[in-house]
């Protein structure tokens, strides 16, 4: 006989997985849940403390009617001889209550018969009754099944027995189930009502969000020229969509930014390639015989070498500016740097003046001193910063044009150092003056030189790292002086 298959059983996992996935997925319908959850559970919690404070009052009302009734009737027990009352219970509105008396030799006598609903059952009385003594009023259920709920007390009366007085709860509870019910169709009429108004609340404030996910659905599909569609008003996702514009606009702007970058330094090294594969293939042709010839090319060779490993060591630096800028800071004596960079360019270019104007240390005030003029920063990429400057006079100037370089510090409390470096040669262009700083660019080609276009891009950059600024001022045939302001060091 064939064993029968088993069903396998579900995993934990996967069951957890089915569990999961009746919840909504929607920022909508988490949203609907999460306030009509809120809502449910502060209702009910209103509810509950309604129902529980009308009971109690309901109930606390029953229990002073039946202490009087009990008082009266004990009263009256107390007061005939013969302990017969006669129609005197019937004035007190007996009907409505349970008025038994139980005498001390075991008889037990109702105060009231037949005065009750006939369908009523009477109450369970605690049996022996002395147990109900002093315990106040309480609740006890019916003698037979089907009968309502009562609330009873006992009071023992001299020489006549033991008075057992009960009321019934039926209009009570009535009344509390009467509140239940409409207590229970009120809170779902608020909640269908509350999750109606909510959704179409839902529905209008969300909708502007859900264009946005569909325009970056666009975007991230590969329209570049697109944007999220702006709602006009001044809400929290009005101010999400522009500032994912912005976003949008900044990003674009760094990738063209970047193309152009990488299209200007394969261009920028494409020349010194181009002539290095020169040389060499007129070496594997032949054309180089004589020992000046291989003088020439090998000269050649080496001066492109030279241009590449300037420009490729530009680019690692912009590149290592923009991606970790704070690098192996200390304090830096800003005037010892600039000597030695001027020292430098009178070795380079002997017939170029440059003067510096705080050159000798004794001439130093405690203004001006070396407390005043430090600054918190890489001694390396601030020493690049003059001798870019003062290349960028040599390259652009014409033979023995002067150079002038200062530093100084201003601000309050000499919060600022300044360098200044200006010269006195042809200046720059208007047109040319707002580019000065972009990679790879270059001026008037006139005096161009033979720059890769980076030295002004990388002062700048310097400059900004060290949290500073750079300006330029030069008018045509009127020189031109750069300014770099960089925080003193404290």
């Amino acid at each position: 006989m064939k064993p029968a298959a088993r069903i396998p059983r579900p995993p934990a996992r996967r069951a957890a997985a089915r569990r999961l996935t009746v919840r909504p997925r929607s920022l909508r319908g988490r949203l609907l849940l999460a306030l009509l959850s809120l809502a449910a559970v502060a209702l009910i919690a209103l509810d509950a403390v309604v129902y529980t404070a009308l009971s109690s009052d309901l109930t606390h009302r029953t229990d002073v009617t039946l202490r009087a009734v009990r008082q009266r009737v004990a009263q009256q027990l107390r007061q005939a001889p013969d302990g017969n009352l006669g129609n005197d219970v019937r004035l007190l509105g007996a009907s409505e209550f349970f008025l038994q008396l139980r005498r001390t030799d075991g008889t037990v006598r109702d105060l009231v018969p037949r005065l009750r609903d006939p369908d009523d059952r009477g109450p369970r009385v605690p049996d022996p009754v002395t147990e109900a003594r002093g315990a106040g009023v309480r609740t006890v259920g019916p003698a037979a099944p089907g009968g309502p709920d009562y609330r009873l007390t006992v009071q023992r009366v001299p020489g006549r027995g033991t008075l057992v007085a009960a009321t019934p709860l039926d209009q009570v509870q009535g009344t509390l189930r009467q509140v239940l019910v409409v207590e229970t169709a009120a809170t779902g009429g608020v909640l269908v009502l509350l999750g109606a108004a909510g959704l179409w609340v839902l529905r209008r404030g969300l909708h502007p969000l859900e264009g946005m996910a569909r325009d970056a659905d666009a975007i991230a599909a590969g329209d570049r020229a697109g944007q999220v569609a702006p709602t006009g008003d001044d809400t929290e996702v009005a101010r999400l969509g522009k500032a994912l514009n912005t976003m949008l606009a900044a990003e674009r702007a760094t990738q063209d930014r970047l193309r152009r970058f990488v299209a200007d330094a394969s261009h920028e090294l494409r020349t010194p390639v181009t002539a290095v594969l020169g040389y060499a293939d007129l070496h594997h042709q032949g054309a180089v015989g004589t020992p000046g010839q291989r003088e020439h090319v090998m000269h050649g060779i080496t001066t492109e070498a030279l241009r590449m490993q300037r420009l490729v060591d530009d680019l690692l630096l912009l590149a290592r500016l923009d991606s970790a800028p704070a690098r192996g800071r200390s304090t830096v004596d800003l005037p010892a740097i600039v000597r030695d960079a001027v020292a430098a360019a009178r070795a380079v270019d002997p017939h170029g003046p440059v003067s510096f104007d705080t050159e000798d240390p004794a001439a130093r005030t405690p203004a001006t001193g070396p407390a005043a003029t430090t600054v918190h920063g890489d001694a390396e990429q601030l020493r690049r910063v003059v001798d870019n400057l003062l290349a960028n006079v040599r390259n652009h100037t014409p033979p023995g044009t002067a150079a002038r370089v200062s530093v100084d510090a201003c601000g309050p409390a000499a919060q600022q150092v300044t360098l200044t470096v200006s010269d006195d040669g042809p200046g720059i262009s208007r047109e040319a003056l707002p580019h000065v700083f972009d990679r790879f660019y270059r001026g008037d080609p006139a005096h161009s030189g033979d720059g890769s276009g980076l030295g002004l891009a990388i002062v700048a950059a310097v400059a900004h790292a060290h949290g500073g600024t750079v300006d330029v001022d030069g008018a045509a045939d009127a020189g031109t002086r750069v300014t770099v302001r960089l925080p003193a060091a404290r």
